[in-house]
């Protein structure tokens, strides 16, 4: 990516496009809805970013970028210094919030401070005041024409250019303050994992925000995880017994309501259905393991040197004094996929990391527990705990965060087909050669 500022700028549209279609319910694109879908597009969207104008990509770590000059509103410089400020609306017809005060006067609880007639004046002074004093040695007015004549006796009281002292503006000296960015959050499903799937999915969807097209099977996983999330809450408050599949369904309709309030695209009708029954399925068979559910859905975390290791476990289980912790997965249970078991394990692996060195606590067992299954033998899967496993999921991550930090998004090892078949950024690889022929490693 040769320029990053316009790729932020395209993840920007990308999300304003992924707006569009969870506000007006367009899914797909197809001839019956083409039309009225070309209306809403031009005349609402693109028209309102016309009129009302957005926002250009802004690093939070680096709100002023070396190479730049900041131009923003007096408002928005509220709070803020710098060295030399420029301040260009003297000439500039200022609006008064006088018809507010006069519509809201009778309801003040005090009376009026300042006479209706010099509330314009007042405003100006305090608006100004904030800009000139923003300027820390040097403050530059300008006008493309002459300025209002409430500032002739500041404007005429000052030298004007090229009139100027010179040789005191070169004698000044600025010295750069390097601004210490607070440490960034990193976790195991939502960095480390999409980064071992694709560096360059993880540049692209987590570096840029680009909003993917796909979000299908995101719901899927979410409904389910989030409805049993909610049975364990009610096993939690000793209410147990009172679940049944009419209640579980309300709980699952609900759910399913609050997801589609978010930007995540809805599953049809049979995935809606295949997700109930997983639910179900798992509540059948795990009614008594729940009596010893101690913490659900376990927001944990540890302060590493450059960054903050963060994580949610599913589920902490307890019972004769060891500590047991399992996670969900919605997908059936590999078979011959000693890769993916590995990566799973890294995962569980990591959050007992993050428990004993932040925590104290000691996990004794790690469970995985693949949902779609049938029966519960196949379901669950346990796996042994290896203190030095531990120890060498802890590394593994810090290194992981290291290339991420260090930018290094090259695409050394070619995603299973899959991956790449249903990614957004297959065009891209397969211009690159990264994909369909000859493989190019592609560096950041």
């Amino acid at each position: 990516v040769k320029n990053e500022n316009a790729a932020r700028n395209l993840a920007i549209f990308s999300q304003l496009l992924n707006a569009f279609q969870t506000y007006y319910h367009y899914t797909v694109v197809t001839h019956r809805n083409r039309e009225i879908l070309r209306l809403h597009l031009f005349n609402s969207l693109l028209r309102l970013l016309y009129d009302g104008g957005i926002n250009e990509y802004e690093d939070p770590d680096r709100p002023f970028p070396k190479g730049y000059v900041q131009v923003m509103t007096i408002h928005q410089a509220k709070g803020l210094e710098f060295p030399v400020v420029v301040v260009g609306s003297l000439c500039a017809q200022l609006s008064s919030p006088k018809q507010i005060d006069r519509n809201l006067g009778p309801f003040y609880r005090r009376p009026s401070f300042e006479p209706e007639s010099r509330i314009t004046t007042f405003d100006r002074m305090r608006l100004h005041y904030v800009a000139f004093s923003r300027a820390q040695k040097i403050l530059v007015l300008t006008a493309p024409e002459s300025p209002k004549d409430y500032f002739g006796p500041i404007w005429q009281g000052l030298a004007q250019w090229p009139y100027v002292q010179k040789d005191l503006l070169a004698a000044q000296r600025f010295r750069l303050r390097e601004r210490i960015p607070v440490k960034r959050s990193y976790s195991f499903t939502g960095d480390l994992k999409i980064y071992e799937t694709c560096p360059r999915q993880y540049q692209f969807f987590r570096e840029y925000d680009f909003t993917p097209s796909r979000s299908a099977v995101i719901f899927f996983g979410l409904l389910v995880h989030q409805t049993i999330e909610e049975i364990h809450r009610i096993a939690l408050d000793g209410r147990l017994d009172l679940l049944d599949e009419p209640r579980i369904r309300e709980l699952f309709e609900r759910t399913f309501g609050f997801l589609r309030m978010k930007d995540v695209r809805p599953i049809g009708d049979a995935a809606k259905e295949a997700a109930f029954e997983q639910v179900m399925n798992y509540f059948r068979q795990n009614q008594d393991e729940m009596r010893r559910v101690i913490q659900t859905e376990v927001d944990v975390s540890l302060e590493k040197d450059s960054y903050i290791l963060t994580g949610k476990v599913d589920l902490l289980l307890g019972g004769d004094g060891k500590l047991e912790l399992l996670d969900f997965k919605t997908s059936p249970r590999p078979i011959d996929s000693p890769e993916l078991i590995a990566a799973y394990e890294r995962q569980l692996c990591t959050y007992a990391h993050i428990l004993e060195h932040r925590y104290g606590r000691r996990v004794d067992r790690l469970l995985l527990y693949w949902t779609s299954e049938p029966r519960k033998q196949d379901a669950l899967m346990a796996l042994p705990y290896d203190p030095k496993r531990v120890e060498e999921a802890g590394r593994y991550f810090d290194e992981t965060v290291r290339r991420i930090q260090a930018c290094n998004f090259a695409v050394q090892k070619r995603p299973e087909p899959r991956i790449c078949e249903e990614c957004d950024l297959r065009m891209l690889c397969h211009a690159e050669g990264i994909i369909g022929g000859r493989r190019v490693a592609y560096a950041h």
